[in-house]
């Protein structure tokens, strides 16, 4: 008999924490729209990177809706940047335009 997974996939902290701050910038910039964050995460992710900041994305979207949530998400988008250094240009992870050659 399949068993499903009961726990998301293990993550390296630097990726879960750009994962984070993204999906906290993203629901800053839209003021906790469901649809639009929901959109801007099936632009940025696939596969299992999905399901994960869809799980993230929806606990976050419910925090920002509480009373003083959307400083909490502001205050926590800025820990992770903390975290992590930037990611140099072509780098995984860094748009639509994924690696490109240096040539």
């Amino acid at each position: 008999m399949f068993r499903r997974r009961a726990t998301l996939p293990h993550m390296d902290l630097a990726d879960e924490a750009r994962m984070l701050a993204f999906i906290c910038d993203v629901i800053d910039q839209t003021a906790g729209d469901w649809d639009a964050t929901e959109d801007a995460l099936l632009r940025e992710y696939s596969g299992e990177d999905l399901d994960q900041a869809r799980v993230y994305g929806m606990t976050l979207l419910i925090v920002y809706a509480e009373p003083g949530g959307p400083e909490f998400v502001r205050g926590m988008r800025d820990r992770r940047r903390r975290l992590v250094p930037a990611l140099p240009a072509g780098a995984p992870g860094r748009g639509w335009w994924g690696r490109r050659s240096a040539s």
